[in-house]
């Protein structure tokens, strides 16, 4: 796990468009993705979504993703399913599945999921936040993967944190925490807030 991550833009919990990075499924990585998304979200809202185009939240979608490097692979197809009479849209094509590879179809969509090893579900309409770029473990799945040696020497810090239903404003202090956590070493937590043990994906 770490290498594979999904990118989600969801609209009260409906799936709108996701995209897949080869090399980005990495705690330190991921928050970074997503805050790019959300430095720009009010920008890309009012400024880069076409007042002509039909489905709105489709595009908007789209267009947050392609802030991140990705693209879609099938202008064609997208303008369609944007409901774009001018067929002329124009939209940031996929580089390579490093820079993201755009999903919109519900078969797109779910390829991208089973390829995944860690998620980030942005939710446009809550302004929310789910980030799951870690391996999480409960009390029993723990103890029966490491022994008492093991974990002694994983220096288990205790923390007490919610990685669900972020706001976008709180979204920095998570990244603080990565960042410290990287620059200390420190990967693994016992988490109060769920019972549950939280490895970081470095």
């Amino acid at each position: 796990m770490g290498q594979r991550l999904n990118i989600e833009i969801l609209k009260n919990g409906e799936v709108l468009a996701n995209s897949y990075y080869h090399w980005s499924g990495f705690s330190n990585s991921a928050i970074n993705l997503a805050i790019h998304i959300i430095n720009n979200f009010d920008y890309v809202k009012k400024y880069k979504v076409e007042e002509y185009i039909k489905n709105q939240d489709l595009l908007f979608a789209i267009r947050l993703l392609e802030e991140t490097g990705a693209g879609v692979e099938d202008i064609e197809e997208t303008r369609k399913l944007l409901e774009d009479q001018t067929m002329n849209l124009k939209s940031k094509p996929c580089i390579n599945r490093n820079e993201g590879i755009i999903a919109i179809t519900k078969e797109e969509i779910e390829e991208t999921r089973y390829w995944e090893e860690g998620r980030v579900s942005i939710d446009i309409e809550n302004k929310t936040v789910d980030f799951n770029v870690m391996h999480e473990y409960t009390i029993e799945e723990f103890k029966e993967n490491y022994d008492e040696e093991e974990i002694k020497e994983l220096n288990i810090k205790e923390i007490n944190r919610s990685f669900k239903n972020i706001q976008f404003e709180d979204i920095f202090e998570l990244k603080a925490f990565i960042d410290k956590s990287n620059y200390n070493g420190e990967y693994c937590f016992y988490n109060k807030k769920d019972d549950k043990y939280v490895f970081l994906i470095q």
